[in-house]
């Protein structure tokens, strides 16, 4: 009885595939029919045109359990079905990546262009800044100068000051001495 029962178990394991479901499409321009039961003399209980999408629940001999449209279940003959999505399907979905890919280039061409104009605007920013800067760094110099230039006519006119002070004094001198002379040569001769 236990050799019969453990015969049993690795039969139904190695002629019945795992539960999980595993996505598959139908092959070709074809339209095939779903039954019931697995075999061509159960009910058809449906029809699945090429390239529709299924979800693979098991096999059995050459007819595989799937679901379809809201969850329907039924078996069709495994030899319909691919795990290899269609080329129709590849081809919408590819395209359906150009027109998202080109929308996105777009985008960025757009953004380049706004780019190219900011970055026109900070090089004359950058330009006018730098000229304002060299004006600031002349400033000081251009100050020193002016005071340099304001320290040496101070100095001048005090100089003419003192040489005009000095000459007076000398004028005054020569004035006192006359008087002086006048005075003493003068009381002589009278």
């Amino acid at each position: 009885m236990k050799k019969y029962f453990f015969m049993v178990l690795i039969s139904f394991i190695l002629f019945s595939s795992p539960a999980h479901s595993k996505t598959m499409y139908v092959i070709d321009e074809i339209i095939i029919t779903v039954r019931r039961q697995p075999g061509v003399d159960f009910k058809i209980i449906d029809q699945l045109n090429s390239n529709e999408k299924v979800d693979l629940l098991r096999t059995k001999e050459s007819w595989a359990q799937i679901s379809f449209r809201d969850s329907k279940t039924g078996w069709v003959l495994s030899r319909f079905l691919t795990e290899e999505i269609p080329k129709p399907i590849q081809i919408t979905e590819l395209k359906k990546t150009v027109n998202v890919q080109s929308e996105k280039i777009k985008a960025l061409e757009k953004e380049i262009i706004v780019l190219k104009q900011r970055k026109t605007e900070m090089e004359e920013t950058i330009r006018s800044l730098t000229l304002e800067n060299q004006k600031h760094k002349e400033e000081p110099y251009r100050i020193m100068m002016l005071l340099a230039g304001g320290g040496i006519f101070l100095i001048g006119c005090i100089v003419t000051l003192i040489i005009l002070r000095i000459g007076r004094m000398n004028y005054d001198i020569k004035n006192v001495k006359k008087r002086i002379l006048n005075k003493m040569y003068g009381a002589h001769s009278s």
